[in-house]
This record gives C-alpha cells, structure tokens and sequence, in this order.
C-alpha cells in the first residue's frame, strides 16, 4: 500500500540514527530553528528521522524531542543506504536532504539553500555543501569517482584526504561526488534509480548513487553557499577493525560493479596487502583531535537531555506566530532559534578569552578561549 504523503512540500530532512543519543540533541536543536527560517523563506520543509535498531535510547529521545516527526523504527540495523531508502517511500518533498546525526546547523548555514535549490538546472541529481570540522576548518568533502590508480595512490595518503579533491579543487561546481554525510537531492532524480543500493550497507553507498545518476547523464555539484559543521568525522575517530572491514567490503562492492574485471582481479589480490600499508599511511600528517567544541554547540550530558523541552514543529510555530499567514499558506516568523538550558545540564560556553578565526566561506566561526577548555564538572562530554 503507497505511503500517504503531505502536499506541497519543498524539502524532506532524513536523519538516521544508530547509537545516536549523544549527538541527537545537538542535531535537531540546530536543524528545527533553521528548517522553521527556511519556512518563513518560502521552503516548507518535512523532517523524517529513521532509527537502526538503536539500544541506547535514540528512538525513544527523537520522539521526545520532535513528537511531531516522522519516525520509522527498525528492529535491525538496515544500513545507512537502506534506512534512507525507507524514508523515501515517506518522504513528500521535492528535493531531499540526506544528513548524519552527528551534524551541526551553524547560525545562517541553511539561509541561502532555497536560492541554492531554486537554481539548479533539471540536470543536477546531487548538491553537496561545505562541511565544516567542530574547530571551524572547511574539510574534504567532494571527490573522484574510485579507480584503481586513485586507490593506490591513496594507500599512501592521510584517511582525510585518501578519496577526496584537495581543497584546492573544493570550488562551486560540478564534481563526480559528494559525501553522504550531508547532501541534497533531487526527488525525482532518485526514483529513478531506486534511490541507495542496498548492498552497500555502510560507505561508498554515495559514491555509487553518484555513479548511476551519472550514468543517466544527471549531475552532481558542490556549492559551499550553504554550510553544516560534522561533528565527528569517520576520519576522527580511532581506527575500528570492523569500520575498516566495512570499507573494504564495500569499495569491492563498487567495483564489482562499476570498473573493469582486471581492476578487480587486481583489488582482490591487494586486499591482503592493505592491512600492512595502511597503518603506515595513518602516519601521514592529519588535522589533530578537536578538543573543545564549535561555537555554539551545546554538549548537554546524556542524563539532561531527556529533561530537554521539545520542539514546535516549524509551521506550527508559524502559525501561532501569524495565523492569517498559515492560513492563507504562507510562511510568517520563524521559529526561535535557541532553546533555553535545562537546569542542571552541563554545556560548554565561550569563555571571554574566545578569539575569532578566519571565515570560510562566509561560516563565522570562532575558537572557544582558556576558560572554556576547562570542564566545568567531571560530566562534561568533549567532542572527539
């Protein structure tokens, strides 16, 4: 039976979580207030928030937080291609916005997305924005469709750059692909390739989606216009064997189906290799730990997060705002863009002695100063 689908809808948010409960808070704090600006721009907007077969309490903290999303629960971890797979067959918006849960909506990121939308020619599939580290740093997050010369040669390199454009290639424009991690797309697009394969249960899943769009002559394009913090990166976090596993498996699921057989007869006989080479090349030089947070981000202790206040629905809040304009169908004030602190609930706060970065891209970020390095209790959670 065809999943019912609310009209007129511009943008459809899917977030998957898995063992989110820790980044949730931070997600849809940021996300809500800047879905509701977007509303009162003219983009009425959709959030579809699916959950992998989570322990930790990740279903049961979204619908407290956003009771007025839409939640599918899965009994198994699905993968992250199917998860969103799920979604689209809910999913009501003309354009769809793929994000992870451990991502950050800076003040302003989302301002110029409905221009940004609005301008795309019929032959872009793909959007990918500038995605920006907790320190404020662009990072890499637009690439090569993989070969078999890109593979080696990456062998070699730092993670942060093995599959990557360099930052100086990172400019507004056509690309063979852009990271999962947060993209938009366009609806109509994907249905025509049956949205993510489900084969790819975790990475590369982008990548191939990319590969068949492009194959239909549709394209992919990276515009720094619009700008998102990523939390925690894959490329930040401690090497974990069955992650690593997971890669490999999936870069073989890619080539199987989209590069010649020597190329593969080649990969399969590397495999056994890769395992010596790549420790060595994670001794390149790579961007440190990210020790304190983006400005802005407020880290509440898993405890306080249940004790949260949840959050109006965007055009809800519109509507209470100026009910002649949710009557007449359009957007009025936005919703408030932040949330009072929970009494109790240990966040990390800007000292006095913050100091401001460089900008990039118009993102201003600032970097937080001595006395918000030091934990105000033993319950603070850092950002790793």
């Amino acid at each position: 039976m065809a999943e019912r689908k609310q009209p007129g809808v511009d943008l459809s948010w899917i977030v998957v979580t898995h063992q989110s409960a820790r980044d949730l808070p931070l997600l849809l704090r940021s996300l809500v207030p800047a879905l509701s600006q977007l509303w009162q721009r003219g983009l009425r907007s959709e959030l579809i928030i699916v959950d992998n077969a989570s322990t930790d309490g990740s279903a049961d903290l979204a619908r407290r937080l956003v009771p007025w999303a839409t939640r599918i629960v899965s009994d198994t971890n699905l993968g992250y291609g199917e998860a969103i797979n799920r979604a689209l067959a809910r999913a009501s918006g003309r354009w769809v916005a793929f994000g992870n849960a451990d991502l950050f909506v800076p003040a302003g990121g989302l301002a110029r997305l409905p221009a940004l939308l609005a301008a795309q020619p019929d032959d872009v599939a793909l959007v990918g924005p500038a995605l920006h580290g907790s320190d404020g740093r662009r990072t890499r997050s637009a690439g090569r469709f993989p070969s078999l010369g890109r593979l080696l040669t990456g062998l070699l390199r730092a993670c942060h750059r093995r599959k990557y454009l360099s930052m100086r290639e990172h400019l507004p424009g056509a690309v063979d692909w852009v990271t999962g991690a947060c993209l938009f797309a366009r609806a109509e697009h994907l249905a025509t390739v049956s949205g993510f394969d489900p084969r790819f249960f975790l990475y590369y899943e982008d990548v191939d989606l990319a590969r068949r769009l492009a194959d239909r002559q549709l394209r992919c394009v990276y515009d720094p216009r619009v700008a998102l913090v990523h939390v925690r990166p894959h490329h930040g976090r401690p090497a974990q064997p069955r992650i690593e596993e997971l890669v490999r498996q999936s870069r073989r699921t890619y080539f199987e189906h989209h590069r010649p057989a020597w190329e593969r007869l080649v990969l399969s006989r590397l495999l056994g290799l890769e395992p010596v080479v790549r420790p060595r090349s994670r001794t390149s030089p790579a961007p440190p730990p990210l020790a304190r947070p983006h400005p802005g981000v407020v880290r509440v202790v898993p405890e306080s997060s249940w004790r949260l206040p949840a959050l109006s629905e965007p055009q809800v809040a519109d509507a209470r705002a100026n009910p002649a304009a949710s009557r007449s169908g359009a957007a009025a004030s936005p919703h408030p863009t932040s949330t009072p602190h929970p009494a109790g609930a240990a966040v990390a706060e800007l000292g006095p002695g913050a100091r401001p970065l460089a900008a990039a891209d118009g993102l201003a970020v600032a970097e937080a100063g001595p006395e918000s390095a030091r934990a105000s209790d033993a319950s603070r959670v850092a950002v790793s």
